[in-house]
């Protein structure tokens, strides 16, 4: 997953990483979308395991969701996703 690039979940194009004053901040160049870098990739790894979890069997999807390691959170629609 180290080559895995977070994208604007609307515009599908990769953010750029701003330096703030509380931390670091990715944003969409196209709609200016901002989020901390940190909520942008735990959001971004939940659109990712969303879409695995599709294939499985509904009592492996509840592994998952029970799974506090893998820190899923499930959405209706996902702001940052993963390239």
């Amino acid at each position: 997953m180290a080559d895995q690039v977070v994208q604007c979940g609307a515009c599908r194009v990769d953010v750029r990483v701003v330096h703030g004053d509380g931390g670091d901040v990715v944003r969409c160049p196209a709609c200016s979308r901002t989020a901390p870098k940190a909520e942008a990739i735990q959001m971004a790894r939940s659109a990712l395991i969303d879409v695995v979890m599709r294939d499985l069997p509904e009592d492996l999807r509840q592994v998952v969701r029970n799974n506090a390691a893998l820190g899923y959170r499930a959405s209706d629609r996902y702001d940052w996703v993963l390239r």
